[in-house]
């Protein structure tokens, strides 16, 4: 098999001399920041419908496995699908414009669920918040890889990649504290708000900040592209096939590195998407406090993991320059896999939820340290497209199959009080030890290029 500086070579390009392209230290912190916070706020919108299960399912009367095609398939294999097409366009387009009329679509997206009388509408509203934020992580990638020194990009994707799990953290905090405000208000009398449930204003209220970001995030400079001076390809290596055929060249390397990062943030999302409504069946949990309790888990250790996985992906890189970066991918998933094995034993919430702020924090040490490894494998005109097959391949496994597994486990295979734990433990066993093997097989891959 060929490895991946093999495939660049033998890319059709032509060489044109330009000038180095410089950015400010200051501004770069900026637009990071910025992406991180954008991010955090499509996590918000995003994971809010986990915390809601439970009045949801009252409401409108459904089932586990539709609530998991909601928070699942309805969402990630509509995020993941249209990232393809949304790559190409980061990777020919103006990056800052893709995440703009992303956070437009999601927003809008995100209020129309406040609206959704039924399943069908629940479902599509839920595909449009999908569509939406299906822009921001291959432009974001693009952007940072273009304005971060080398030697600190996946501390830098990493903090990116922090806003995902603030915004998770900040979903169940938020949307608790406005779930639990709204509900003690309810029923409503206005003339405006008056049929509504406390579910459906808080998603309204949950999709406001999108005003602000639409500024920000419109008052961005785009920054001129890196490498591209040393690789300018042909119009024929432009074409979404020869994309494809790059990376089926150098398939073992991109495969296992995609499918083990799937297998564990599929762990993570897994863990985020049903741990709220475990707690609440299982151990009489309220959703106040797995709000309180779970957002801070979001908001402090799972950040901390990615960004010690960013930290030390950077320090192992200049120390191991062969296979440093991988080595941390495998420390993630051998890390995560004992506690997933206890989960099955727990026999209080509390123990449960300790288990949970271990396994965030492990799992997480992976979130940064793979869309980096795409950035440095991948040539520099097809990176949008790549960051996009590596995020459809994470979240079509993670989000699309993970939470709707868990819940046809619960609905048809387990019984008992337990069913929806030793459903959610049994599908994080299994995609842990899958990520192990996968990452393994990429070591041995990324340390021959």
């Amino acid at each position: 098999m060929r490895g991946v500086s093999e495939t660049i070579d033998e890319t059709p390009c032509n060489a044109i001399p330009t000038k180095p392209v410089k950015s400010s230290s200051l501004y770069a912190f900026y637009v990071v920041g910025l992406l991180s916070l954008t991010m955090a706020f499509s996590l918000i919108d995003r994971f809010a419908l986990s915390l809601l299960f439970e009045p949801i399912k009252t409401d409108l009367g459904l089932s586990d496995t539709e609530l998991g095609l909601l928070h699942g398939l309805a969402f990630g294999l509509f995020y993941a699908g249209i990232g393809i097409p949304l790559g190409h366009l980061v990777d020919v387009w103006s990056r800052k414009w893709v995440i703009f009329w992303g956070v437009a679509v999601w927003s809008l997206a995100t209020a129309s669920c406040g609206f959704a009388r039924n399943f069908p509408q629940l479902l599509l509203a839920r595909i449009g918040v999908g569509v939406g934020e299906a822009a921001l992580s291959p432009a974001g990638y693009s952007i940072i890889t273009d304005i971060v020194e080398k030697r600190w990009l996946a501390t830098a994707i990493s903090v990116f990649q922090m806003g995902s799990l603030i915004g998770a953290g900040l979903a169940f905090l938020a949307g608790g504290a406005i779930y639990t405000a709204i509900d003690a208000m309810v029923p409503l009398d206005h003339v405006w708000l008056g049929g509504f449930a406390a579910w459906q204003l808080t998603f309204i209220v949950l999709s406001l900040p999108g005003v602000l970001f639409l500024l920000l995030t419109g008052l961005l400079r785009e920054p001129q592209r890196k490498g591209l001076s040393q690789f300018k390809p042909s119009p024929a290596a432009e074409q979404e096939p020869g994309v494809f055929a790059y990376l089926w060249a150098s398939r073992g390397l991109y495969g296992s590195l995609m499918f083990g990062c799937a297998c564990v943030v599929a762990v993570s999302y897994g863990i985020i998407s049903w741990c709220s409504t475990v707690l609440a069946r299982e151990f009489g949990w309220s959703l106040s406090e797995i709000g309180l309790k779970v957002g801070l888990v979001m908001l402090i250790c799972a950040p901390l993991g990615v960004l010690l996985g960013g930290l030390l992906a950077d320090r192992w890189s200049r120390r191991f320059p062969q296979d440093g970066l991988a080595r941390v991918l495998v420390l993630a998933a051998g890390l995560t896999l004992p506690f997933l094995l206890a989960m099955p034993f727990v026999r209080s919430g509390s123990g449960l939820f300790a288990l949970i702020v271990v396994i965030q924090f492990t799992s997480s040490l992976v979130i940064g340290v793979g869309p980096t490894a795409i950035q440095l494998v991948a040539a520099p005109f097809i990176r949008g497209r790549a960051s996009a097959v590596y995020v459809f391949v994470v979240n079509a496994l993670g989000l699309g199959l993970g939470p709707i597994s868990v819940g046809l486990l619960s609905d048809h295979v387990f019984q008992g009080d337990k069913a929806l734990l030793y459903s959610l433990a049994t599908y994080c066993v299994v995609m842990c030890i899958s990520a192990v093997l996968l990452l393994l097989q990429f070591r041995k891959h990324y340390s021959k290029n």
